[in-house]
C-alpha cells in the first residue's frame, strides 16, 4: 500500500449486504464517489465543481457557462476541438457538459473498457485546456447564438423569464448564459482568473457509476489525484432574495407573436435540505406531476385549455420555488389560472385522498427506479447528494421519507407555499399584462 492509498478514507454504505457507494478523498482533497451497478457494462464518469452563475459578479455574468464551452477547445495533449472530440467520438461515447446556477459538470459515458481513456480525456480538459486567444474569441459568437436560440423559443425560455421575475435583483435572477454584451466583453485574463478561483482539485467532485471496481479506484487516482492545488478555492455566493412583493411587480409579460403562449406561475419555496421537500414532492405529483394529476385532468382533459400542463419545484442552497406551467392560447390564460387556483385551494383546505396519497408514493418509487437504471442518472443523483448535503443518502433513504408523508403533511406544506399574495406570473406571448388576472 503506497502513501496515497493510506490517505484514502473510504465510507461504505451497505444495503442488503451490497455496497451501494464508496465515498473517499484523494491526497489532493478531490472527493471521489464510486457507485457499482450490477450487470452494467458501461461507466459514467462525471466531474462536478460547486460553481455556477450565482457565483459571478455582474461584470462576469455568464462566465461559468463560457468556461464550460472553452474546455472543449483543445488541450496541450489534444490541441484542437477536432482532435479532442474525435477521440471521444471513436469510442461511441455519450459526453457533454452543463452549467447551472450552482454547479458545473462534465461527463463521459462509455463502455467499461474505455474508462481509462475517459479519465485521461476529462482530466486533460479540466487541467490542461489551452484557452487559445482565437478560440476564446470564436466561441463568443457561438454562445451569443445559443442565447438567441433560447430567446426565440418560448418553450425553452419561459423558465429563464420566470426566474428573472422571481429573483429580480438577486444573482439567482440572472441568465446562466449571461447577455450578449457580457459575453462579447469577456477578457482572457479575467476568464482565467475566474477559472482558477474555483477550478482547484480540492473543490472537485469525481463520480463514477456503473461497472466500477478496485481497478476503477486506481485509474481515477492516477488521472485526478496528481493535480495540485494552486490556491484555496472560493465557495462564497451572495444570499438569495425574492423580487418585489408589490403586485404590479409580480407579473412579467414578454411580448411575442406566437400561436401558443407559455405561462409559468409560482410561489417562494424551500432550499435543497429543507425537511418539507418529500411532502412537497408528493403534493406536486398529485397536483400536476402526471397524466392523471388534478391539473392535467381539469385543464387539459376536462376543458381542453392546454396541451402542456404540469407543476413542480426548484431548489437552491438557500432558496427555492414551486411552479405551475402551461402552454396554451393567450385568450385561455385567465381560465386556466382560475382552475389552478381552485385545485390549489382544494389541497390547502382538505389535502388529498388516501388513494391519491398512496398512488403518488408508488409513482415516485417507480419513476425513480426506472431513472436510476441508467448509470448517468446514478452519477447525477449521488453528485447532488455530495454537493448539497452533509450526509449522502441513498435512493432508498429518500423513498423511506416519501413513504412517511401523511395527508396532514400535505396540507401543512400547501398552506405554507401557496400564498397568492406572493405569487409571480411570467408569460411569453401576444397578450398585455393588464389583461391577466392573478
Amino acid at each position: 500500500m503506497n502513501q496515497t492509498q493510506r490517505q484514502i478514507i473510504i465510507h461504505l454504505t451497505k444495503e442488503n449486504n451490497n455496497i451501494m457507494f464508496q465515498n473517499y478523498t484523494l491526497h489532493n482533497k478531490a472527493q471521489v464517489i464510486l457507485i457499482p451497478l450490477k450487470d452494467s457494462q458501461s461507466v459514467t464518469l462525471l466531474v462536478m465543481f460547486p460553481v455556477g452563475s450565482r457565483y459571478e459578479t455582474e461584470k462576469m455574468n455568464g462566465v461559468s457557462h463560457y468556461i464550460e464551452h472553452l474546455m472543449f477547445k483543445g488541450t496541450t495533449k489534444r490541441p484542437s476541438t477536432l482532435k479532442l472530440t474525435r477521440e471521444i467520438d471513436r469510442l461511441g461515447a455519450e459526453y457533454n457538459a452543463f452549467t447551472s446556477k450552482e454547479y458545473t459538470g462534465y461527463y463521459i459515458k462509455t463502455d467499461v473498457n474505455f474508462l481509462e481513456t475517459s479519465c485521461d480525456i476529462l482530466s486533460d480538459m479540466l487541467f490542461n485546456s489551452l484557452y487559445d486567444v482565437k478560440e476564446i474569441q470564436r466561441e463568443k459568437t457561438v454562445i451569443v447564438e445559443e442565447i438567441r436560440m433560447y430567446k426565440d423559443n418560448p418553450l425553452l425560455y419561459i423558465d429563464n423569464a420566470f426566474e428573472e421575475l422571481m429573483y429580480r435583483g438577486s444573482h439567482l435572477g440572472r441568465d446562466i448564459a449571461g447577455t450578449e454584451k457580457h459575453v462579447m466583453g469577456f477578457k482572457r485574463e479575467d476568464v482565467l482568473h475566474y477559472r482558477d478561483t474555483y477550478y482547484q482539485p480540492h473543490n472537485m467532485l469525481v463520480v463514477a457509476a456503473g461497472n466500477v471496481n478496485e481497478k476503477t479506484k486506481q485509474i481515477v487516482e492516477e488521472y485526478f489525484g496528481r493535480a495540485s492545488n494552486q490556491k484555496k478555492a472560493s465557495r462564497l455566493f451572495d444570499k438569495a432574495s425574492y423580487g418585489s412583493s408589490v403586485k404590479k411587480d409580480r407579473i412579467e409579460v414578454h411580448q411575442k407573436k406566437t400561436d401558443q403562449s407559455q405561462l409559468m406561475l409560482g410561489f417562494p419555496g424551500f432550499n435543497h435540505t429543507d425537511t418539507r421537500i418529500p411532502a412537497l414532492g408528493v403534493m406536486n405529483t398529485v397536483l400536476g406531476g402526471s397524466m392523471s394529476s388534478r391539473l392535467f385532468i381539469q385543464i387539459r382533459e376536462r376543458r381542453g385549455l392546454a396541451y402542456t400542463i404540469r407543476s413542480g419545484a426548484e431548489t437552491f442552497r438557500d432558496s427555492g420555488y414551486v411552479f405551475v406551467r402551461a402552454g396554451l392560447e393567450a385568450k385561455n390564460i385567465n381560465k386556466a389560472v382560475d382552475v389552478m387556483k381552485v385545485e390549489i385551494e382544494k389541497i390547502c383546505n382538505k389535502g388529498i385522498m388516501s388513494k391519491e396519497l398512496q398512488d403518488a408514493k408508488t409513482h415516485t418509487r417507480g419513476a425513480l427506479t426506472l431513472a436510476l437504471e441508467d448509470s448517468s442518472a446514478q452519477a447525477s443523483y449521488y453528485a447532488r447528494e455530495a454537493m448539497f448535503f452533509d450526509t449522502i443518502e441513498t435512493p432508498n433513504d429518500w423513498l423511506k421519507k416519501v413513504d412517511m408523508v401523511s395527508n396532514d403533511d400535505i396540507i401543512r406544506v400547501a398552506r405554507e407555499v401557496f400564498d397568492f399574495n406572493k405569487i409571480r406570473v411570467a408569460v411569453i406571448g401576444d397578450i398585455d399584462a393588464g389583461k391577466i388576472k392573478f
